[in-house]
């Protein structure tokens, strides 16, 4: 089960692709999944961007760091993290400049401990060009909103197997005969695959999805996101692709 919080933080990046216009870099929409509390980090624009180093200040008696990874949309670039002391220290570099897009760039995963533990963004450096501290984000809280009741009957399963690679198998559960769309999406919120649009009867359905968009093409590993929705309810869950 998945729930969602949008977090408010803002970091100018002043990037050389970009020098007239400052990038701005948020958290998105943090969730809980299988024991992980997940921290996307989204840009506006990544044309011209080589580099990244990010570090982050946390209280390790609060906070355990599980992984910090790139998304596809930073692609062929080589990432390392550490954890010294309380600081967070991620860097990642590429011999080839993005040419374009913005999105989730980057995802903290944190041990889910139950509480709401908080991040400093100490130093973000764009292509060499340091944001001072005075204008990056201070602490910034990572809770967890509760998830609004949805009528009961109304579900959303865990996809199985989760992490997957060849295919997964979703289900889903309608208290009463109703239109209903469930699709895929990736980290960026774009749809690539509708796996049902119509009127379904109440009860429990099961889709499979082989990790294909709508034209049948393969979509490239990572994190995704199946989103059922119909007339007074939504369900949202994550799933992650492994080749």
């Amino acid at each position: 089960m998945k729930s969602f919080a949008r977090i408010a933080f803002v970091v100018l990046l002043a990037g050389a692709a970009s020098a007239q216009t400052p990038r701005q870099v948020s958290l998105g929409e943090v969730w809980v999944a299988d024991g992980v509390r997940v921290v996307p980090l989204t840009i506006d624009q990544v044309e011209g961007v080589l580099a990244v180093d990010i570090n982050i200040v946390l209280d390790s008696r609060q906070v355990s760091v599980v992984d910090f990874q790139l998304t596809d949309l930073l692609p062929g670039f080589f990432a390392f993290h550490n954890v010294d002391a309380d600081t967070l220290k991620f860097a990642a570099a590429s011999a080839q400049a993005v040419e374009a897009g913005s999105g989730v760039f980057a995802e903290l995963q944190l041990e889910d401990t139950g509480a709401n533990p908080e991040l400093l963004f100490s130093m973000v450096v764009l292509n060499g060009d340091e944001i001072p501290v005075e204008y990056a984000p201070r602490w910034v809280p990572t809770a967890v909103a509760e998830e609004a009741a949805l009528p009961d009957g109304y579900q959303l399963a865990q996809n199985y197997p989760n992490p997957f690679n060849t295919e997964t198998t979703i289900s889903f559960t309608l208290l009463e005969s109703t239109p209903v769309e469930l699709a895929v999406y990736n980290t960026s919120g774009q749809k690539v695959r509708t796996l049902v649009k119509g009127e379904r009867a109440a009860g429990e359905h099961r889709m499979i999805w082989n990790g294909r968009d709508d034209k049948g093409a393969p979509v490239a590993s990572g994190r995704y996101v199946a989103k059922m929705a119909g007339a007074g309810f939504a369900r949202e869950m994550g799933m992650t692709l492994l080749k």
